[in-house]
């Protein structure tokens, strides 16, 4: 009798991490998973609990898609933890507690598509495509960070033991037949986004999985051709909307709170602050990215006090200067809380986000370093609520502290995720607010990398075009054709997407992880800090040891560990 425990698990976690008490559960219910997903009813509660994954890959640690850039370096949360592989390179080891649980998240989630692939025959071809781009979504991930990887795609009701590892470029073509399938049997998408996948989210990913191809030793020569065509699909003639990212509270943009479900998101890990009561329950997204405010944290009743912040990724003076480089450019202000309000004595964070005035006076204010700040004009503007304002301009208070200890408010927080419905501000995941996978701004930067690419002059000026509409939403000064080179679109893609658990994986994709993170990333001084024992760079992160270990197959390490 197959278990419904080994559905909703998944082989592979024992396969790879060796749990022995699994085969020990007891199924007191008597109901197996032949009998309760041939029913509509079960086979729905699989679909969605195959959604429900993309929370565990997301909702926690997030450092593994943006430590050890050029735009995020360890802060304090770091240095005070000890936790630094993720930043340093030279501590990066195959017994990485980070690097594990994202690979043995992954495949769990994996396994739970399997099931819902093979108990999906005779059931809606809709479902069973949602579920095969999710899969192939989670192979995407696991083949650009760690390249060669075991390729299972079958059901599996037994404890395998034995896994090789498929040669990525395998892994690649799995991955787009999948995606193909899976577009084959989509719906077009809504109005809004509602969580589902759709023909638009395959097309942005089919493109970045093409763009990403296209770089590789095995890439095939309509890479970027593929690329450029399945971007237009996603975006489809829409325009971005021409409210700034970030917005106001009566003129909500992309990012404010309350507002995920806008058109301009084409997929995102979706939560629902009514049915998370309890204040573990939601994600980490607004937990990583501030300084330490000095507490006291609060729960946001009225929105009082302020948010925690972990310091674990402070932003690089590299961010800071792309942010600030064009003083017409709005993305500073957009992604940085520069007014920090409060009382007078305490602080409260989150009135810049109340649709009436909750405290006035600025206690704390970070200028943009990229426009003339004249700070006795500044005070005289408003003297009721500035004059006693702490202010923290650029350079040394910005920059890259070799030890943070007890510098509170040092550096802006980022507010793009900022969260004034939280449960409890004192918690690591107490945001119930979406993270964005799939934007439409980055499908317009994947197909200018994509136009770039195929580097003719027509193409050339579409990247142009495609990377000014990017730019023009946020009012920054439009760039011509020779400005376009594949540090510019990093470049402008640090602008767009900072914080947004895409950056590994552009410097990794780019082939530009040992020349932007060296000089860019205070932990990484030089790019020989970033290679192995064995003279390699750590350019894929290792795969685990334990999974090395429970496999039976002969298994290599990646090159640098």
């Amino acid at each position: 009798m197959k278990k419904l425990i080994i559905c909703l698990i998944g082989i592979v976690t024992l396969t790879l991490f060796g749990c022995s008490s699994f085969l020990d559960e007891e199924n007191k219910s008597a109901t197996t998973a032949d009998a309760y997903y041939a029913t509509a009813a079960g086979y729905e509660t699989l679909i969605n609990s195959c959604y429900s994954t993309l929370r565990d890959v997301y909702g926690g640690d997030t450092e593994i898609f943006t430590a050890g850039t050029d735009i995020f370096t360890a802060g304090r949360g770091k240095l005070t933890d000890g936790s630094n592989g993720l930043d340093t390179y030279a501590d990066l080891l195959p017994n990485n507690t980070s690097v594990e649980n994202f690979y043995k998240t992954v495949y769990q989630s994996i396994a739970r598509c399997n099931d819902a692939i093979h108990y999906g025959t005779g059931k809606s071809a809709q479902r069973v495509a949602e579920v095969r781009f999710l899969r192939a979504f989670y192979y995407f991930h696991l083949v650009q960070h760690f390249g060669d990887v075991a390729l299972d795609t079958t059901f599996i009701d037994y404890p395998a033991k034995s896994f090789e590892r498929t040669p990525a470029k395998d892994v690649y073509n799995g991955i787009i037949t999948d995606m193909k399938i899976a577009l084959a049997n989509l719906p077009a998408a809504g109005a809004t986004p509602d969580g589902r996948v759709n023909k638009r989210v395959v097309n942005h990913f089919l493109a970045l999985v093409y763009l990403t191809r296209g770089y590789q030793s095995f890439a095939e020569s309509d890479d970027f051709t593929n690329a450029k065509a399945y971007a237009t699909a996603a975006i489809n003639g829409q325009a971005l909307s021409t409210i700034k990212f970030s917005g106001t509270a009566a003129n909500k943009g992309v990012f404010w709170p309350g507002n995920e479900k806008n058109a301009e998101i084409l997929f995102s890990v979706q939560y629902s602050s009514a049915s998370l009561s309890a204040a573990t329950n939601g994600n980490s997204q607004a937990f990583y990215y501030g300084a330490y405010l000095g507490g006291p944290e609060s729960n946001n009743a009225t929105m009082d006090g302020s948010p925690y912040m972990n310091t674990k990724l402070q932003p690089t003076a590299k961010l800071y200067a792309l942010l600030s480089a064009d003083a017409n450019d709005t993305r500073f202000g957009d992604t940085f809380m520069q007014n920090v309000y409060g009382n007078g004595t305490a602080l409260s964070f989150y009135s810049f986000f109340a649709t009436a005035p909750l405290a006035t006076k600025i206690m704390f204010y970070y200028p943009n370093p990229g426009v003339a700040f004249d700070e006795a004009a500044w005070r005289a503007a408003d003297a009721a609520n500035r004059t006693t304002t702490v202010v923290k301009p650029a350079g040394t208070n910005y920059a890259n502290w070799a030890d943070l200890a007890g510098l509170d408010k040092q550096f802006p927080c980022i507010k793009k995720f900022s969260d004034p419905s939280s449960k409890s501000s004192f918690s690591t995941k107490s945001s119930t607010r979406d993270i964005f996978l799939a934007r439409l701004a980055e499908t317009y930067l994947i197909r200018a990398e994509a136009e770039f690419k195929l580097g003719d002059a027509t193409n050339m000026a579409a990247a142009t075009a495609d990377i000014n509409v990017v730019r023009g939403r946020s009012n920054a000064t439009a760039i011509t054709s020779a400005d376009v080179t594949i540090d510019y679109i990093l470049d402008e893609r640090a602008r767009e997407l900072a914080g947004e658990y895409q950056r590994w994986e552009d410097l990794a994709r780019t082939g530009t992880l040992t020349t932007r993170v060296p000089g860019n990333n205070p932990r990484v001084a030089t790019s020989a800090i970033m290679k192995g024992s064995d003279g390699n760079f750590k350019v894929l992160r290792p795969i685990p040891q334990n999974a090395i270990a429970a496999n039976q197959a002969s298994v290599s390490q990646n090159p640098g560990y």
